[in-house]
């Protein structure tokens, strides 16, 4: 996982939120938030990232809500970066559906392993599997993938895992058109919450 990965969802988007065990927690499996960055992490720190964030920042939550929930603040982390903020100018112009054939090429900006494919699109759903999902569930690719859908225009979003193998998982996302938006092509995620 590339660091800007780890600043948007650590830094930009939970930052404020961790509490003070929660940071020491992440230390002690590998992310030192009071240091700069690396320049990358292994998948499996990642993982160990998320279930100590999960834990802390939604200890109400069920492990699969609140994997889904790091999911959507991943992508609004994301949109604070300067690359973040350029990708998600070009989302709002493109809608639902064009953005999801997209997200093949945009989830390599994040890591050097990801692999996603489009299965089958239309109007308002998709099929798209995704080759590693780079959490422990299905869930928190889901919750980026509804986050990302919504600030494409999309509606209501479900996106639903259909198939999981412990790596790579197979969603279901179906969506509606915004309320007060203009027609664009469409695509959809997930669990509303």
């Amino acid at each position: 996982m590339f660091a800007q990965s780890v600043e948007a969802l650590f830094i930009r988007a939970l930052g404020p939120y961790l509490t003070r065990e929660g940071r020491q927690r992440l230390k002690a499996v590998g992310l030192d938030l009071s240091e700069p960055l690396r320049p990358q992490y292994t998948l499996e720190q990642w993982r160990g990232f998320l279930r100590v964030a999960a834990r802390d920042v939604f200890p109400e939550l069920p492990p699969h809500e609140a994997s889904f929930a790091l999911g959507a603040r991943f992508l609004q982390g994301f949109r604070q970066t300067s690359v973040g903020r350029a990708s998600m100018q070009l989302v709002t112009q493109l809608g639902p559906q064009r953005t999801l054939e997209r997200v093949p090429y945009n989830v390599r900006a994040g890591n050097n392993f990801n692999e996603v494919r489009v299965e089958e699109s239309t109007k308002d759903s998709a099929t798209l599997w995704m080759k590693d999902v780079t959490a422990d569930t299905p869930d928190f690719a889901a919750g980026f993938l509804a986050e990302t859908l919504r600030s494409a225009g999309a509606g209501q979003v479900k996106v639903e895992p259909i198939a999981f193998d412990g790596t790579a998982a197979t969603f279901r996302v179906t969506w509606t058109k915004a309320a007060g938006r203009a027609p664009v092509a469409s695509a959809g995620p997930r669990r509303i919450f």
